[in-house]
């Protein structure tokens, strides 16, 4: 299968023969009910590439009772004429055949409790990507305007210092258009800051789980390894 947000193009092989290929509806049901009118009493085999969709469509086959796997992208055989005219039909038949064949190898699918922390652990990572997209927003939006840092703050923008936090409340232009504007970007990115705080703390908090705190307290043992780092090893 190739998926897709609002379809998935499926090619069906059977061991020897091309049975048909078509699009369907992004619903593992509408396979399943497929397959069992087709080929009532059969033993499936299907496979997709790790993309947008994670693995809630891998389980919901399997629970079906068809033998999903979810294939690395960079896995499967692909020429260089493939790769620069890419086309639904072509990728699930190559996807299709290697899977008749035995070519394709499953990733590691991990279980509901630890995708969702990591996804926790993620989440993190995006927020500290985003302070860091809001400070240089702020930093260009004074700059724009001629407000030039002070050199008592110029230190302190560094890490954003709760007294370059206040010298930034502090700051007017010359209309309030100007001012509601960095004003806004500022609030903006005390939210975020909280946010931080609050997703360290949970993540912290994981990590004194009765399932991860040996394997932390082992990897916390390491020099230069903190609390997150190793959440994000676990």
């Amino acid at each position: 299968m190739d998926t897709h947000l609002r379809s998935w193009s499926v090619i069906i092989l059977t061991e020897n023969n091309f049975h048909k290929r078509f699009s369907q509806d992004p619903k593992p049901e509408n396979l399943s009910n497929y397959l069992n009118r087709h080929f009532p009493g059969g033993t499936y085999y299907s496979a997709y590439e790790a993309s947008f969709c994670g693995f809630t469509i891998h389980r919901r086959l399997n629970k079906l009772g068809i033998n999903n796997i979810v294939v690395n992208p960079a896995d499967v055989p692909t020429t260089d004429k493939e790769k620069k005219q890419k086309e639904d039909g072509r990728d699930s038949r190559k996807l299709a055949m290697t899977l008749r064949s035995g070519e394709l190898r499953s990733i590691y699918v991990p279980s509901l409790e630890m995708e969702e922390l990591r996804s926790l652990v993620r989440y993190r990572k995006t927020l500290v990507k985003d302070i860091a997209r809001g400070k240089n927003r702020i930093k260009s939006n004074l700059y724009f305007h001629g407000k030039a840092i002070p050199s008592e703050h110029q230190k302190a923008a560094k890490y954003w210092s709760n007294n370059f936090t206040q010298w930034l409340q502090s700051v007017t232009y010359n209309t309030e258009y100007g001012t509601m504007v960095l004003q806004d970007l500022i609030d903006t990115n005390l939210l975020l800051r909280k946010k931080l705080l609050k997703v360290t703390r949970d993540i912290r908090a994981a990590a004194k789980n009765s399932k991860y705190c040996a394997l932390h307290g082992l990897l916390a043992s390491i020099p230069g390894i903190a609390t997150n780092t190793a959440m994000v090893i676990i």
